[in-house]
């Protein structure tokens, strides 16, 4: 069915959006009522008149530009996707963001180009409020990210500070110690040469058996407390200037074949593995960035752990491996699980402290291992947690910079 011309006026002169269309010599030919709601001109008012009338002077020179190019140009029109913004001006004078869309046609040898127009002020001033509060959020999230660093600056000063404090009164505390290391090994010659002279026949027997009776009991025995309290305070504080070290120490950072460094760390523990029949396993391990004596002291605390807290009702497993996925973005998630007798709930948040032990009938050490873990692998980019249920087993997950060989 055709539609009759003065059908298809009416329903262009209906249509919501403006509508108009302008001869080769920009003159107005066409003018609808949606061009009157947007421009505040009647049809008469426009009509036979330049295009000019309803573009800001300022813009009157480009625009023209624009539109003569188009004529002259290969493109019919231009798509809805294809629309640009511009200024127009309305017959009071107020300008205001249109949005276009415009076609050509050429009827008996003359060019007429004819416009969609729509009213953009709205969508402007959204895109607008949309800018101020983009503008805004990104503000926000730089002064945010500046002041998280900032006290990132400040927590790695403070363990910076921390950790020297440590190694200074460490250090300081080893001389005393060894003083009293020493005198308290004279001390126990002296007793022990003591007694041997009381065997002298030359002492009366009643004086003889109380000097005997008194260096068997108090003062043989309060050395015995004085070098074990020496012992102790001297590994305590070794495990603390190990501790420190791990802050100090310079890093050699490369990419890591980090099957390699588990591999190794479990040669170096097979007979402590065969002797306890514990069934060793290392799966895929993906390459890592970090520093290789760092990472194999990280393996060989976790591995080494694994072995020592063993449930001997059971044959011992111990399982190395990585996640496939739900690592972090640059990242790759290793684990080392075990059968062993698994670490109560509430002792778990205590794991990572400094001389904390929960078994130290297991093992001999000074709970320093998973603190000097953690600090190995926060100083490496990575990070250490725990999932252990008492009688099944103990699973230690940290994470390490993705890399690529």
């Amino acid at each position: 069915m055709r539609i009759p011309p003065e059908r298809l006026a009416e329903i262009l002169d209906v249509a919501e959006d403006g509508i108009v269309t302008v001869d080769s010599q920009h003159q107005i030919v066409l003018f609808n009522r949606g061009a009157t709601k947007i421009f505040g001109y009647d049809p008469a008012e426009v009509l036979g008149k330049s295009l000019d009338v309803l573009i800001p002077l300022a813009s009157r020179g480009v625009h023209r530009g624009h539109v003569e190019q188009f004529a002259r140009g290969p493109v019919v029109s231009r798509t809805m996707g294809e629309r640009r913004t511009v200024t127009g001006r309305r017959k009071d004078g107020t300008e205001f963001p249109v949005e276009i869309t415009i076609s050509k046609l050429i009827v008996e040898g003359e060019i007429l180009l004819t416009a969609i127009i729509r009213d953009a002020e709205d969508r402007k001033k959204y895109e607008d409020a949309l800018l101020r509060l983009n503008q805004d959020l990104e503000e926000r999230v730089r002064a945010r990210t500046a002041e998280l660093a900032e006290r990132n600056l400040q927590l790695t000063q403070k363990t910076e500070e921390n950790e020297m404090f440590v190694y200074s009164v460490s250090h300081d505390l080893r001389s005393p110690l060894v003083n009293l290391e020493g005198f308290s090994e004279e001390l126990r010659i002296v007793v022990r040469d003591l007694q041997r002279l009381l065997q002298d026949e030359r002492i009366p027997g009643d004086l003889r058996e109380q000097l005997d009776a008194l260096f068997a009991g108090g003062v043989r025995e309060s050395i015995d407390f004085i070098r074990t309290a020496v012992g102790r305070l001297s590994r305590i504080i070794d495990a603390l200037l190990r501790l420190s070290r791990a802050g100090r120490v310079v890093y050699q950072t490369q990419v890591l074949n980090v099957g390699a460094i588990a591999r190794r760390v479990v040669d170096a523990m097979r007979k402590t593995a065969d002797e306890k029949k514990v069934e060793v396993m290392i799966g895929e391990l993906p390459p890592a960035w970090g520093d290789p004596t760092a990472v194999e002291q990280v393996f060989a605390n976790l591995i080494g752990n694994a072995l020592n807290y063993l449930d001997t009702s059971r044959p011992g497993r111990v399982e190395v491996g990585a996640l496939p996925d739900g690592s972090p973005s640059g990242s790759h998630t290793y684990f080392v699980r075990d059968n062993g007798i698994g670490i109560p709930e509430a002792y778990q948040s205590k794991l990572f402290r400094a001389l904390q032990r929960l078994h130290p009938d297991k093992a001999p050490g000074e709970g320093i291992g998973l603190a000097i873990v953690r600090r190995v692998l926060e100083r490496l980019g990575g990070t250490i947690r725990v999932e252990s249920v008492v009688g099944e087993g103990t699973t230690f997950y940290f994470t390490l910079p993705a890399g690529s060989q």
